[in-house]
């Protein structure tokens, strides 16, 4: 349930691709309407609930998380065969996988996949999720990873000038804070990445209802709610909207007997080649024209075990590069594009072979749309959190001088020094890190800071 995400308060749920924009009625925009998600289950589907790791800190916490993805598969079931007597067409299968029983069962059985864990086992870009949803566009299966590690909001005051006026605004910075989640928050969370799996989107409300809803005003009209409700809401239910929403997709019929899916393969992703070496740069491309300027949504990246390895922001403005240090492992990949506005999508994959020479002599090539790579967001947005210093942030940034991303001038040969670094750089490394500023943007703002050094902490 990004609850990036991408997707909730808002904390990202699960990753997606917006790659086009749809016109809705100004009556859905008053009110609400679901994105398109084009995940499918194929038949009435075997859901696999993998018991987790023993927690020494949370001994309970294995049979917690199962008995709750009981619960919720038996609500689904439920509510999806209301009213339909004893001629049930709704069929959901639950295994439940305990851990002695791990290395000899037969995943190939499972359609859907959840596994547990305290917190994001990989955190491509540092976000904060309560769970997510990851479809394997080329099997047809679909893993979930749910997080029971507790979510609380954390809104930060964020101040900048501009041509000499402050402006401010709150932005959430969640965090985790060790204990585990409430029942509303793991009840909700299962049930949300289910309605994933089934191939519902994110239920989209306007700013002022998500407002009455966060803070108990008002019922979730939809279990797809891209927020985790901490404040006021004990309500997590699946509603008629989910129900109707999955009958609009399937037809009346149930899983088994389901209508013609209403989904298209866009043709707009592509590597430069399919195979590469370990540490070897892959290229990603795509046709970003039918994009926008502000990014909304995702490209997610998998590896064979449907784990993400990555998930990048798309805009008009900017396509992306997979950082070489993530691929270090053989094996095949997929990259996946999402876009939940019309349910299109698009995957190609590509595959990591053993070096045939050495690593240090492998011929890397770069992206010269985008070079500006993963771990420098994450730098932004951890220096604009605190949580790095202003020396290590400007260490981070000599990379972008050498790559001739930032032209320092050459009455500065030093490059970008780490003396006084004004307050806006450091918004905008939030915004930028958060999705909210495009890479052209950002990059801009390190030049005006590289030809301006000496200015006062004010734009």
């Amino acid at each position: 349930m990004p609850r990036h995400d991408t997707l909730k308060k808002a904390i990202l749920i699960v990753a997606m691709v917006f790659a086009g924009l749809v016109v809705l009625p100004n009556s859905a925009f008053a009110t609400g309407y679901f994105q398109q998600m084009p995940i499918r289950v194929q038949h009435g589907p075997t859901i696999c609930a993998i018991e987790p790791q023993t927690n020494p800190k949370f001994p309970t916490i294995g049979k917690q998380l199962l008995d709750e993805t009981e619960y919720a598969a038996i609500d689904w079931k439920t509510k999806l065969n209301q009213g339909l007597g004893k001629h049930l067409v709704w069929n959901i299968n639950l295994i439940e996988v305990l851990i002695s029983e791990k290395n000899n069962f037969d995943y190939t059985k499972c359609d859907v996949t959840i596994n547990y864990y305290p917190e994001p086992q990989k955190d491509p870009n540092g976000f904060i999720a309560t769970g997510i949803t990851i479809p394997n566009f080329e099997t047809g299966k679909t893993n979930i990873e749910i997080y029971y590690s507790d979510v609380q909001p954390n809104w930060v005051k964020k101040e900048w000038f501009q041509d000499n006026q402050e402006y401010y605004t709150f932005v959430d910075m969640p965090y985790y804070t060790g204990l585990v989640a409430t029942s509303t928050q793991l009840d909700s969370t299962i049930r949300h990445e289910i309605g994933h799996s089934f191939g519902l989107g994110h239920y989209i409300v306007p700013s002022d209802r998500l407002h009455n809803i966060i803070n108990g005003l008002e019922d979730m009209p939809s279990i797809m709610i891209d927020t985790v409700t901490v404040l006021g809401v004990k309500h997590y239910d699946i509603t008629a909207l989910d129900i109707s929403q999955i009958k609009s997709i399937y037809g009346d019929g149930g899983f088994d007997n389901q209508v013609e899916p209403k989904r298209q393969m866009t043709h707009q992703l592509s590597t430069d080649k399919k195979s590469y070496k370990p540490g070897e740069n892959i290229i990603l491309d795509m046709n970003t024209g039918a994009f926008t300027e502000k990014p909304f949504g995702e490209i997610l990246v998998i590896d064979s075990n449907n784990t993400m390895i990555e998930n990048f922001g798309i805009s008009g403005l900017n396509s992306t590069i997979l950082s070489s240090d993530k691929y270090q492992k053989n094996g095949e990949y997929v990259a996946e594009l999402i876009n939940p506005m019309t349910g299109d999508f698009d995957f190609t994959s590509f595959t990591i072979e053993p070096p045939s020479v050495k690593p240090d002599t492998v011929n890397q090539k770069i992206n010269t749309t985008l070079q500006i790579p993963t771990w420098m967001k994450n730098n932004a947005k951890w220096w604009s959190q605190g949580l790095i210093s202003d020396d290590e942030f400007t260490g981070g940034l000599q990379f972008l001088v050498s790559q001739n991303i930032v032209k320092i001038p050459s009455s500065q040969p030093s490059g970008i020094h780490s003396g006084k670094i004004p307050d806006w750089i450091k918004t905008d490394a939030w915004l930028w890190s958060a999705g909210q500023m495009s890479d052209r943007e950002f990059v801009s703002g390190l030049q005006y800071l590289a030809d301006n050094e000496n200015s006062q902490s004010s734009r």
